[in-house]
């Protein structure tokens, strides 16, 4: 089936398919659900997802960390756990409602969109141009023209890092814009809005986060707009600075697993004790 383009409007939500059994379900029954709740994602509150797409983790077994399927949107209703499971009356959920996604044109991908590593994905939206595009699953968020912005400049340093990595501290989740892993730390790279820091709530908020984060072993780099779009050299050079400090990038292609990066602007990449 020949599939237009379309620009980079998020309406396609790349969802959590749990088990197998979601697969088979989206496969024979054409239906996906999702918990009704003030949580549930707004291409589906907003009823403007025209596809949906499938992230398969760890029960898939060989086939995990990976995106393969999709379909267009064909309907969107509410209904209960029991009327869509009715041979499960007795289950805690039998009467929760859910978003009732139909599916039911699902095919594969030409080829799986992988994770280098494993990830906790629950929901996020992306493009038809980007599921179509994409060979790896951090080329598939578009949030942020910020986060862009510095993701291409990443890519042009040969610095792996993975995008929108969420991370466990203590019992929370945190979500990090980049996360780059180095030999004896990891570096938590965010790209915050100016306007971001003039929230009072939002600073001590980022405040309490940066300090869980640095307790569970990371290093927390934030750059602001201005820095992001005037002063990207700096920025960068800041970032070769911090791998090579925590003892350079994991690498396991390199001589002892980890290897210093470079830059261009700078002959020697500056090492620290």
């Amino acid at each position: 089936m020949e599939v237009v383009l379309d620009t980079e409007e998020n309406h396609v939500l790349v969802a959590l398919l749990p088990y197998p059994r979601d697969l088979r379900i989206a496969l024979e029954e054409g239906w996906y659900r999702i918990p009704v709740s003030e949580n549930s994602p707004e291409l589906i509150r907003n009823g403007k997802a025209t596809h949906i797409a499938f992230y398969q983790p760890a029960s898939f077994g060989a086939d995990r960390y990976t995106v393969q399927w999709y379909s267009p949107v064909s309907s969107l209703r509410i209904k209960t756990r029991l009327e869509l499971l009715p041979n499960e009356p007795e289950h805690p959920d039998a009467h929760k409602s859910y978003y009732v996604v139909g599916c039911k044109q699902l095919q594969q991908l030409p080829a799986a969109i992988r994770s280098r590593r494993p990830r906790r994905i629950i929901f996020f939206p992306t493009t038809l141009r980007r599921l179509f595009t994409a060979t790896d699953i951090n080329f598939l968020f578009n949030d942020s023209p910020l986060e862009d912005l510095l993701w291409r400049e990443l890519i042009k340093a040969d610095i792996p890092a993975e995008r929108q990595y969420d991370v466990r501290s203590r019992d929370r989740w945190y979500k990090l814009d980049f996360a780059v892993f180095c030999k004896t730390a990891g570096l938590d790279i965010e790209c915050d809005s100016d306007t971001y820091h003039m929230d009072p709530d939002r600073v001590e908020y980022d405040k309490r986060r940066t300090n869980l984060l640095v307790a569970a072993g990371w290093h927390v780099l934030p750059f602001t707009t201005t820095m992001l779009r005037k002063n990207m050299n700096a920025t960068m050079q800041t970032v070769h600075d911090a791998i090579n400090r925590y003892g350079g990038l994991v690498d396991p292609d390199s001589e002892g697993g980890y290897r210093y990066t470079q830059d261009p602007d700078d002959p020697q990449p500056r090492l620290f004790p």
